[in-house]
């Protein structure tokens, strides 16, 4: 892999990924930039703009989720590792923890394994049913009484294989409890498991890249439609019957290995090349992170916020999980805490951007201005227009609005088309997401 290639690899499956922006990006910085100091990559997400800026400026990268902030340190730092990879995977496989906790779920990795196979000649619905009532976190929350016995006889020896093990830490299992038969086959959940055990025993940078080289496994591995974790597959259509389509989809998914493919992210992470431009990560919210750049050396800052009423958090909450390891409460259907827990295992708590919420939208672009205004450098903000005669989802503010509020605060305000191209589709039911031609328009201010 060549440096150009490296620098445009997907971390994972990220919505509104800038990769066919990074070349505008770069020149409507250069446009602006007056000063020496660092450019600030706001809302940095992946961290796909942070990557390819640092190969010219010093670069800030600004995220309030801590998978960004993994994914931005992993991609961006070096470190000289004189192990072999494939020596580090085989040590995994060996550890006494990894053998233990696969052990606790033998019977349902055995059991999903049956199905799978019977799936192919034969009956589809007892492979169906884990991705729709397999869950081990709802089972033990909710003690559903629709499973069927094969399947609730599997679930609770493994949980009982599981508890009995006072070896295993609560935390050793989460993945699979939480994710398994739902987003991943049993199997790949646990392999999970075992190589996070291994992940948080590092330290350091080697933490670093083994942490995002798991995400970006767990991103790529996902048994659902455009890889994202805002929901399930819904195997059902409308009538209630089992979507016979699917399964080829769900086999090849479920079958992936997750050691083949950690193997290869990590690599991928483990070969990113020293560049001699600095980074700094901050993982907080972008009103408290520009506060705290008041007396940094700045050049530009580039922001790149939500623009619909989907938030984020809800396309990586598994990502997010992952990294805190920290077994969260899980929400409900409604917020009245009726309606059961919500099926796609959403984390209590998650972060709710006021760049998504009507109400609050147009306050939180205000700020932005102001907070950057204050720092007396340049402004390019990234934002999505949107055709009211189309069906397409609307966003928060328009454009002319948004140019407007810059006005307030900038003495020069100009749009800069990168050129036309469509973000990609995350699932059928935000199949008009962003569907524009146009996907995104830059809003340079100076």
């Amino acid at each position: 892999m060549n440096k150009e290639e490296k620098r445009e690899v997907r971390s994972i499956h990220y919505l509104g990924s800038k990769l066919r922006m990074l070349d505008s990006i770069e020149k409507a910085l250069m446009e602006v930039v007056n000063t020496s100091g660092a450019i600030c990559d706001l809302f940095s997400g992946s961290g796909t703009v942070s990557k390819y800026l640092l190969h010219t400026y010093d670069v800030i990268s600004i995220d309030i989720q801590e998978y960004s902030k993994v994914l931005c340190e992993a991609s961006t730092s070096f470190i000289n590792l004189q192990t072999p990879v494939d020596m580090l995977i085989e040590s995994i496989k060996k550890l006494p923890m990894t053998s233990e906790i696969t052990d606790a779920f033998k019977p349902l990795v055995a059991y999903e394994k049956e199905c799978l196979v019977s799936a192919g000649h034969g009956p589809i619905h007892h492979l169906y049913e884990i991705i729709e009532h397999g869950s081990l976190y709802i089972y033990e929350h909710e003690k559903s009484s629709d499973l069927s016995e094969a399947l609730e006889k599997a679930i609770k020896a493994s949980l009982d294989k599981l508890y009995s093990n006072s070896n295993i830490a609560i935390e050793d299992s989460m993945i699979c409890r939480y994710y398994g038969g739902l987003y991943y086959s049993y199997k790949q959940a646990v392999d999970m498991d075992c190589i996070a055990h291994w992940v948080f025993e590092q330290e350091g940078v080697l933490r670093t890249k083994a942490l995002a080289a798991l995400l970006s496994t767990a991103s790529d591995l996902v048994n659902t439609v455009g890889k994202q974790f805002a929901q399930p597959l819904k195997v059902r259509n409308s009538k209630g019957e089992l979507k016979k389509s699917l399964l080829t989809k769900i086999v090849k998914d479920r079958s992936e290995d997750v050691y083949l493919a950690y193997q290869r992210w990590l690599n991928y992470y483990l070969s990113i090349e020293q560049t001699q431009h600095k980074h700094i990560v901050i993982c907080d919210d972008y009103i408290a992170a520009l506060e705290r750049l008041k007396n940094v050396p700045l050049a530009a800052v580039y922001a790149d916020p939500p623009y619909t009423r989907y938030h984020y958090s809800r396309y990586y909450h598994v990502l997010e999980t992952i990294c805190l390891r920290d077994n969260p409460k899980v929400t409900t259907t409604f917020p009245n805490g009726k309606g059961g827990i919500s099926r796609a295992i959403y984390r209590a708590g998650r972060h709710q951007s006021p760049f998504c919420i009507k109400s609050e939208a147009e306050e939180a672009f205000d700020k932005l201005f102001q907070k950057v205004k204050e720092l007396n450098v340049p402004l390019v903000l990234s934002y999505s227009p949107f055709d009211t005669s189309k069906a397409v989802t609307p966003r928060l503010q328009t454009i002319d609005q948004l140019i407007e509020k810059a006005k307030q605060y900038f003495e020069e305000v100009k749009v800069v088309s990168p050129g036309k191209f469509t973000h990609s589709k995350l699932n059928s039911v935000d199949k008009n997401f962003e569907s524009n031609d146009e996907a995104e328009l830059l809003i340079v201010c100076k």
